[in-house]
């Protein structure tokens, strides 16, 4: 069992003959029984002071263990969010290689179509030029039949008159250009 200053205070010893001086002892028990006190005091704060620093220890252990496994998840998380990024930026990329292919293709088949339709439209060309050139080659061979068989002269001269003014009609209403130009031609012929 400990010793307590009141234990140090109380304390009595027997007389003896040639014992010590009793104040003398009385006086040095009282100042180790303070002394004794003021170590306990001391003690006691200072397990208290430990106590209270352990518990923090143990805090901060604990919001450093806390700090180490939110560090480590948003390790893995920002490791996650890169990997998914990545894969996300993949896929993009893939869909517009196969967009920029289709659109590639749509165009290949737009100029293949319109080459087609430009070669359909010149054989057209080429088909109605010729049936206007049979034509005109009919219309040409039937004026050369209708000038081979050479009418009277009286009929002529009518047929000739009567065709020149509804020529000229003609004419005029189809080129009026060329009805200016021999208007000029006959003001400069007649000057």
């Amino acid at each position: 069992m400990r010793i307590t200053p009141m234990d140090i205070e109380q304390q009595q010893f027997g007389r003896s003959f040639r014992g010590y001086n009793e104040e003398e002892v009385d006086n040095f028990l009282d100042r180790i029984a303070k002394d004794y006190e003021e170590i306990l005091s001391e003690n006691v704060k200072n397990k208290e002071e430990l106590e209270k620093l352990q518990a923090r220890l143990e805090e901060y252990s604990r919001m450093e263990e806390t700090l180490r496994s939110a560090l480590v998840n948003a390790q893995q998380s920002a490791s996650n969010i890169k990997e998914s990024i990545q894969i996300e930026a993949q896929a993009v990329i893939e869909n517009a290689k196969i967009e920029a292919e289709r659109i590639k293709q749509r165009a290949k088949q737009e100029i293949l179509e319109i080459n087609n339709e430009i070669t359909v439209l010149k054989k057209n060309k080429y088909l109605i030029l010729e049936k206007l050139k049979n034509t005109l080659k009919i219309h040409i061979r039937m004026l050369e039949d209708e000038i081979r068989e050479e009418p009277e002269q009286e009929e002529r001269t009518l047929y000739t008159k009567g065709t020149s003014t509804s020529f000229e009609k003609f004419n005029s209403s189809y080129y009026p250009e060329k009805e200016q130009q021999s208007d000029d031609a006959r003001k400069n012929s007649i000057d």
